[in-house]
């Protein structure tokens, strides 16, 4: 995720629900299985795609991976929030470190036992974990192991698997190991009045975000990582797959897929903070554009006709949907192109609604210096 910029931590991909209860998360995890054995196996499917070359075609779909990405990640974002309502204080104090028993020179990372009882080893584990590898980390490396596992060729670099993966792949086995651990400890249990306040602050926190992710530039370097037209080109190579059966068992490289998606949704949340900002200014949405003459005549020729009042064109998007529903319309579109399947005319017709909109925001991306002056009424 080649915008983002990686210094905090933050939820994702859980409902406000979930993050009310993030115990409803492992729950629905672990269910079916008494040990988290397929949990991890599905950990070391993805780490095998980065090490074994075009892996990937062994499965139905990429959709099959990137769903196993997202559970993971689910997971260790349901994790992070119950470090902060757990272990209670009789348990920190039964697995806290005296200063006298401090040793240097520990390896980074690695916890240390304090007590043979497995929930409070769990909880230390726990700890330790996202001590040493916060959410934000843990994210960004188990995307890069999915995304090179899925063989790009939009990137202007080699990879090379690197043996700190296998340590960082070895703390997320342990993760879920120590999770699964939590999760039959704290089936009956009920959260108090001090858990619920710390997830509400959560939960408010994670609506009152402005953008999915915390980025690391703005709309004016849409273009660092990707070529202009190799984005547009993905929306229309995107309506291709949509009415293609099997187009990934005669095609190669699904993570170019993730990488202008992501780009898709960078956009998105750019044009949505312009817009609010528009309207924090006070500005009239119905404002006329003023184009060169030699230029105005060609533009209005390209068919956009919301081109003369670009702004009345936002708000009418997001008037008609949240932000949160034109997202989950593009997270819906990406899994669509990634499944292998020929989308049927109702979904296709939502598909293509969100595809249209990101095609109209990269137009209205290159009218931006035409833009008039924001200014405050």
């Amino acid at each position: 995720m080649h915008h983002v910029e990686y210094q905090s931590s933050y939820i994702t991909l859980l409902t406000e629900e979930e993050i009310l209860n993030p115990y409803s998360v492992l729950e629905e995890t672990f269910k079916e299985f008494s040990s988290p054995t397929h949990i991890q196996d599905e950990l070391f499917e993805i780490l095998t795609l980065a090490v074994r070359r075009n892996y990937w075609l062994t499965y139905e779909s990429p959709l099959l991976l990137y769903k196993k990405y997202k559970k993971l990640i689910r997971l260790f974002e349901a994790g992070w929030l119950i470090q902060k309502i757990r272990p209670d204080l009789d348990i920190s104090e039964k697995f806290s470190i005296p200063y006298k028993k401090i040793e240097v020179n520990t390896p980074r990372g690695e916890s240390v036992k304090t007590n043979f009882d497995p929930i409070i080893n769990a909880y230390q584990t726990l700890v330790s974990i996202y001590s040493s590898d916060p959410l934000y980390s843990l994210r960004s490396d188990l995307f890069n192991l999915l995304f090179e596992g899925l063989m790009p060729t939009c990137v202007n670099y080699s990879y090379e698997f690197e043996g700190h993966m296998v340590k960082v792949v070895e703390q997320m086995n342990a993760l879920i190991s120590t999770l699964n651990i939590i999760d039959h400890h704290e089936q009956n249990n009920v959260l108090s009045p001090r858990d619920v306040e710390i997830l509400m602050k959560e939960r408010d926190e994670f609506k009152a975000r402005d953008t999915l992710y915390d980025y690391d530039n703005d709309i004016y370097d849409l273009y660092s990582y990707s070529k202009k037209e190799e984005v547009i080109k993905a929306i229309r190579i995107s309506k291709e797959i949509l009415f293609t059966r099997n187009f990934w068992k005669l095609h190669g490289n699904p993570a170019n897929i993730l990488h202008y998606y992501h780009d898709f949704l960078f956009i998105l949340d750019c044009y949505w903070g312009h817009y609010q900002y528009i309207l924090e200014q006070g500005m009239d949405i119905d404002t006329k554009w003023k184009y060169p003459k030699d230029k105005k005549q060609e533009l209005y020729g390209i068919g956009y006709k919301w081109i003369k009042r670009p702004w009345k064109y936002l708000h009418n998007q997001f008037e008609k949907k949240s932000i949160q529903e034109w997202r989950g319309m593009l997270e819906r579109c990406l899994e669509d192109v990634l499944g292998n399947q020929q989308i049927g005319y109702r979904v296709d017709r939502n598909n293509n609604e969100i595809l249209d909109f990101i095609d109209g925001l990269l137009f209205l991306e290159g009218l931006s210096k035409y833009e008039p002056e924001i200014y405050r009424s």
